[in-house]
């Protein structure tokens, strides 16, 4: 009964961050393209919030499966991608197009890296 009760509950977690992934990608594509196309700050404003409030929730999420995370690969990358898009502001689209990078390749990195702890120079779960 406990472990059907620890999938279901490991199901839900999966299932929130996919809708949270999701989101934030959605968001994020309305930001870059807006962006891109030079829609004004006001436009924007409603992506921005979008983005960000999605990228909380994906950062909580993740942060979640270790605690070892902020100095792992994946908070790392995080790190990073938080920095890209912050000074798309200042730096505009460019910025956004590097923050769009760092998001897909820390996605997408073999879990060997993605768990790799810069603080204990190994894998760390």
């Amino acid at each position: 009964m406990a472990e059907r009760q620890a999938r279901a509950a490991l199901s839900r977690s999966r299932a929130v961050g996919i809708v949270l992934r999701t989101a934030h990608l959605a968001a994020m594509a309305a930001l870059a393209g807006g962006a891109w196309f030079g829609a004004s700050a006001g436009e924007l404003r409603g992506a921005v919030v979008a983005t960000s409030v999605s990228g909380l929730g994906l950062l909580v999420s993740e942060a979640s499966h270790s605690r070892h995370w902020v100095y792992q690969g994946r908070g790392l990358l995080v790190l990073a991608h938080l920095a890209a898009g912050g000074l798309a502001g200042a730096l505009g689209p460019g910025a956004l197009l590097a923050a769009l990078v760092i998001g897909a390749v820390g996605s997408h990195l073999p879990k060997s890296l993605r768990a790799w702890s810069l603080r204990h120079w190994a894998v760390v779960e």
